[in-house]
């Protein structure tokens, strides 16, 4: 119903992981529905959920779990912090009625933008102890704060120049799914809109080198909506897309690259100016530098 497309078996795979870990990272290139899954995926067993954006400056346990404030001694919390503490009193109050209790979707955006080894050492440490039968408290202040089972951690990851790659011990305490780019699937989210065929021969030509996924869909069809009804043309409309959504993504030294510009060029010499021109530009600079930038 929320539109999200997703192979069965990625689905399963994902459920699997959740109750039999209660770590998961998903990975893929950006766009493919990673936070939108973990955060269908809570909403649709009526469990409760938390996103969090890692920041890139995050180098502590304090950013993520909050700090005690040294000039009046109160415990600075965070929004996870307290989820944590909502999490714990469902479990204990459960336990004590013989329910079940809801399962809480801590959700780490893009957590790979700053170290985990840093920010999350704490909290990974003590989500090992409870996967292995224990039962580990996390000290927010004077406060203990048990760490229970109906807790679960969904990270997120990009791959790419600006993201920090994990060690093997959080791999080693993880579950990773990766997101697949089906071009099947992208075909059929796109449906039957007009621009649907020279979309994907351009997705086609740069599928290798810059994939882009469900996001950029979305944006470009609601682009081109607004685009066409002040008067462009639907060619109009979708090659400033392509100039400003498709191209910016075709950077680096990639050998593929040159083949990929060649290939977007022929694709668009006769129908798409200003995605052919840039695109010539670009490979002019490729072949000259032997690396290619939007901004060349």
């Amino acid at each position: 119903k929320s539109g999200l497309r997703i192979e069965d078996r990625i689905l399963r795979r994902y459920h699997a992981s959740v109750w039999s870990k209660g770590f998961v990272i998903l990975s893929g290139v950006s766009g493919t529905g990673k936070t939108w899954l973990a955060e269908e995926y809570a909403d649709a067993i009526g469990g409760e959920k938390l996103l969090v954006p890692v920041a890139p400056n995050w180098t502590t346990n304090e950013d993520l779990l909050g700090y005690q404030n040294p000039l009046n001694d109160d415990y600075h919390h965070t929004s996870f912090s307290n989820f944590l503490k909502s999490a714990s009193s469902e479990w204990k109050a459960c336990q004590d009625s013989g329910t079940d209790p809801r399962p809480y979707f801590l959700i780490l955006d893009e957590m790979n933008l700053a170290r985990i080894e840093f920010y999350f050492a704490l909290f990974l440490s003590k989500l090992e102890v409870m996967h292995r039968g224990g039962r580990p408290m996390i000290e927010l202040g004077a406060e203990s704060v048990e760490l229970t089972p109906n807790l679960k951690v969904i990270g997120t990851i990009n791959v790419d120049e600006t993201t920090q790659m994990f060690s093997d011990k959080v791999y080693d305490r993880s579950q990773l799914i990766e997101l697949p780019v089906s071009r099947d699937e992208i075909s059929s989210f796109i449906g039957d809109k007009p621009y649907r065929q020279d979309l994907m021969r351009i997705w086609d030509a740069v599928s290798e080198i810059a994939p882009f996924a469900y996001r950029v869909v979305v944006e470009i069809e609601a682009y081109w909506h607004q685009s066409t009804s002040v008067g462009n043309s639907s060619e109009e409309a979708l090659d400033e897309q392509l100039l400003q959504k498709v191209l910016p993504k075709i950077r680096g030294m990639d050998p593929r690259i040159k083949t990929s510009l060649e290939s977007i060029s022929e694709i668009t010499r006769d129908k798409y100016k200003l995605t052919f021109e840039k695109a010539q530009v670009m490979l002019g600079s490729f072949t000259q530098n032997g690396i290619a930038s939007y901004f060349a």
